[in-house]
This record gives structure tokens, C-alpha cells and sequence, in this order.
């Protein structure tokens, strides 16, 4: 018997056109996976580890990277920056005032403060050799390289502080192409699955806010590839055509942006049964976008912009940190919103913010929203838990104890939420209503990567390594 193709598919063929992959239930197309949610209910994940149990396999990575890994069917792709010279090294733990407040205290005067703080914490492009941006593709099974790119070479057009890298972005994937931005200084790359480069697109550098350096990674939706560089200079969102890399639209930030412009949250594709949008975090404000680059909505009171959104519960959550307890603004947005919906001194809600709450965000990690519930972890260790539906506070706790800082965002599995803090520890507990520690897991090397996740194995990468984390057998 003659099975029939479905005339699309014969259409399809005949034309030589492609059609777009959907994600797997276990890929991890990009930065926090499908629909940057960090969920992987899907999977069946490990709750304990170390350097050598359950280990499925660990591979050395050249150069510095906080890009996270992501997963596509058999292949791990990652993105690195390497220079024949030493990086300045990274260090753990909160890098907030207290070292100018004691620079101040010695009478020292601004200049000399500012210089031995630069000096402390900013890598300068002049304490750097040349710079190559290389993207690696690794076989999930067996960790070994299938093939690696260097995407470009070259001086930094600026620095970094040393607790960022050069490739900080994490790469995005379709299935059928693979985009690998190391920043709007840098450029973004498409690659085939294979490994061969199909289009690149560069722009004039700009300043970075104190050279921090760049962070927002690109994200892909419908056959478009977006890409945020919030900074002191020209700042856009530009959309570019995931198969010719030809530019689509651009929307620029400057105007959006009230005083200081540097930003390094990554886009959110917000998909409700209105319409989809493209939701940024800028400083000192949340804009929206439609799928043709005009503005919907504008939301006033972000402070630092790192965090990405997440959806539940029919709404968006959008929140932004600072150094401290304070100012940790978190909104809990209905779909449908337009203009100017920010609230006014002492309002906790209006017609389009269900709840909002002025110290529940992260600094730097993303929130995440699992079971009807919000998580947002600071980078002090303290979390706190909201109910979705009502901002209601459930509990707080310190996530490991005292003594944890925490860049890598929170991802949930079949009831577990896993946080990775910056000395490479996991801490597992369960989801619920009260904080209970179910695994504690080392490594014991620095880490700064958000973890990605297959059918069965965890993905979890180190200042030198990438770990394949699986139960064994």
C-alpha cells in the first residue's frame, strides 16, 4: 500500500522550503528553555550529584562563558571567549557599595575612589589581548565537540566586570538554525545545525553603562530573531528574519529609557489569546512591543534591568533588582494592556496590574512561576514566595542557608525547584508552601550559567566545564 503525502507537504517539497521545527517536550531551545519558563516537567532530572556521581560526563571549555548551554534533540550548543592572555578573574559574592563607602571613609577623594574600584572589578579593553567568540556544538551523549566556530576576532570594543564575560548571551535555536550573539558590540551569527555560517549582522559599538559589558541574549519566535541592546549610546530592539538574517524592523530604546540607558535583561515572548508581544525590561521601565516593532505599553518603576519575565497564571511577571533589599519591584501584568500603564504613588494595582509588590524581585536572577505560585530568589539567597494569583506573600526563606549568592536563575522539575549558587552548589527543594531542602549538590567551582535540561540528563556549566549530570544505572 502507497501511503499519500499531504498536499502541503508535497508543495513544501517542491518549492525546496523547510518546516519550522517545533520544540520537543525535553529540548531547551534557549536562555530558561521553551518559552523561557525554566520548567522541565517533561524530564526526568537527577536530585543528587557531585564532581563524579551521576555523572554522565565533563568536558573542559575553553576561554570564559556565563552563556547557559542549551539543548536541541542530540546536541549541546554553548558559546565561549578565549584570548591567548589571562582574564582578569572572577570572583563570587554581592559586588554593592560597601567598598566605595570604605574608600570614602579614608577621605579619599572621588577620582581615586572611582579609579581603585575600576581597578578592582572592570577588566578595561586595554588589560586585554585579542579576543576570539567561538561557538561549539557537543553531542548530548557522549560530550564530544561535533564541530566549532570562531564567529570573530578581535579587541573588545569595551570592557567588562569581572563577574561578566565576553559571551554572556546565550545562543537560541529553531531547530533548524542556530543564533549566537555575543552582544550588540559583538555581532549575531546564524549558523546550520552542522555548523556552517549562514549570515552575520554587526553594528557601531556603544558605551556600556561603567563597563559592565553585555548580557541579553537573543530570543526566536515565528521565524524572527530578536535582539535588545539597551546601552548609553543608540539602544534598539531590532527583528531580523531567522533564515536571510535580513533586518525586519528596529525600534530604538533611547526614548524609552529615563536617564541611565545600559540594560542586559533578555526579550520575553508574551503569547495570550489576545495577541502575542515582545516584552522588554529597560532601565527604569518595561516596554512592550507587537510582531511589527510598535510600541503597546510602558510600565514606569524597573530599577537595574537583568531579570527576564515569566508568565502564569493568564499574566506576565516582570520585576527588577538592586544592590540590597530595596527596590526590588515586582508587577503582575493582565494581558490586553495599552498607553501608559504605571502606577501612581501609592497605588498597588489598576486597571492592568493585578498586584504589584516593591520588594519581591530578584537582583539578577529570573523569577520563575511554577504551580501557581511566583519564585524570585535575590542574589543574597533570600527568596521569597508569592501566590500568582493575589502577589500574596507565602513564605521566605534563605535558599541553602546563610552564605549563598545566587546569578543563575531557578528552574522547576516534576515538583522540585533547582538553584544553582555561584560557588556551583544545587540546592533542590521541593514546590509548595513551605521551604523544604531535599538535595544539596557540589561541584565545587564557580558558576554563573542558568542549567538546561534533556529527557533525562541536566546541563550545568562551571567557570572551566560543562557537566552532563544523569542517574546512573
Amino acid at each position: 500500500m502507497t501511503r499519500r503525502l499531504p498536499i502541503f507537504v508535497i508543495l513544501v517539497a517542491a518549492a525546496g522550503l523547510t518546516v519550522p521545527r517545533a520544540a520537543g517536550p525535553t529540548d531547551w531551545p534557549q536562555f530558561r528553555g521553551a518559552s523561557s519558563a525554566g520548567i522541565a516537567d517533561a524530564s526526568s532530572l537527577p536530585v543528587s550529584w557531585s564532581a563524579t556521581k551521576n555523572v554522565g560526563w565533563a568536558v573542559s571549555i575553553p576561554g570564559r562563558g556565563w552563556s547557559s548551554p542549551i539543548v536541541w534533540r542530540d546536541r549541546v550548543f554553548v558559546t565561549t571567549a578565549v584570548s591567548k592572555g589571562d582574564f582578569k578573574e572572577p570572583s563570587t559574592g554581592i559586588f554593592g557599595n560597601d567598598y566605595v563607602a570604605e574608600l570614602m571613609k579614608q577621605g579619599l577623594p572621588a577620582d581615586e575612589v572611582n579609579r581603585r574600584v575600576k581597578a578592582r572589578d572592570i577588566e578595561v579593553t586595554d588589560e586585554v589581548e585579542d579576543v576570539r567568540w567561538l561557538v561549539m556544538a557537543l553531542d548530548s551523549r557522549t560530550g564530544k565537540v561535533v564541530w566549532e566556530h570562531e564567529a570573530y576576532k578581535g579587541k573588545p570594543a569595551g570592557g567588562r566586570h569581572r563577574k561578566n564575560t565576553y559571551a554572556s548571551e546565550t545562543p537560541a535555536t529553531d531547530g533548524e538554525r542556530l543564533y549566537a550573539s555575543f552582544g550588540g558590540n559583538v555581532g549575531l551569527f546564524c549558523y546550520s545545525m552542522d555548523g556552517k555560517l549562514l549570515w552575520k549582522h554587526t553594528w557601531p559599538p556603544q558605551p556600556i553603562y561603567l563597563d559592565f559589558g553585555t548580557a541579553s541574549s537573543p530570543i526566536v519566535h515565528a521565524g524572527r530573531v530578536f535582539q535588545l541592546h539597551d546601552n548609553e549610546g543608540e539602544g534598539w530592539l531590532t527583528a531580523f528574519d531567522a533564515t536571510t538574517g535580513a533586518v525586519q524592523w528596529t525600534a530604538p530604546r533611547k526614548a524609552t529609557q529615563p536617564g541611565r540607558g545600559s540594560g542586559w535583561a533578555t526579550p520575553f515572548i508574551w503569547q495570550h489569546a489576545g495577541r502575542t508581544e515582545i516584552v522588554t525590561i529597560g532601565m527604569g521601565m518595561v516596554v512592550s512591543y507587537s510582531l511589527d516593532g510598535k510600541e503597546l505599553w510602558r510600565l514606569r518603576g524597573m530599577t537595574q534591568a537583568t531579570p527576564t519575565p515569566v508568565t502564569g497564571a493568564g499574566m506576565l511577571f516582570v520585576g527588577s533588582g538592586s544592590q540590597g533589599e530595596a527596590n526590588r519591584p515586582m508587577f503582575a501584568v493582565k494581558p490586553g494592556a495599552s498607553g501608559d500603564i504605571s502606577l501612581t504613588p501609592g497605588q498597588t494595582s489598576n486597571d492592568f496590574i493585578a498586584w504589584f509588590q516593591p520588594r519581591a524581585s530578584g537582583y539578577i536572577t529570573s523569577p520563575l512561576f511554577y504551580r501557581g505560585r511566583v519564585y524570585a530568589i535575590n542574589d543574597n539567597g533570600v527568596m521569597q514566595v508569592f501566590e500568582a494569583a493575589t502577589g500574596k506573600e507565602l513564605y521566605k526563606a534563605r535558599v541553602g542557608g546563610v552564605g549563598n549568592t545566587f546569578s543563575s536563575s531557578p528552574f522547576a522539575s516534576n515538583g522540585r525547584i533547582y538553584a544553582v549558587n555561584e560557588d556551583g552548589d544545587t540546592i533542590v527543594f521541593q514546590a509548595g508552601d513551605e521551604y523544604v531542602e531535599v538535595g544539596r549538590n557540589s561541584l565545587g567551582e564557580m558558576s554563573l550559567a542558568s542549567p538546561a535540561a534533556d529527557a533525562t540528563s541536566l546541563f550545568l556549566r562551571t567557570q572551566t566545564k560543562l557537566y552532563r549530570l544523569t542517574e546512573k544505572q
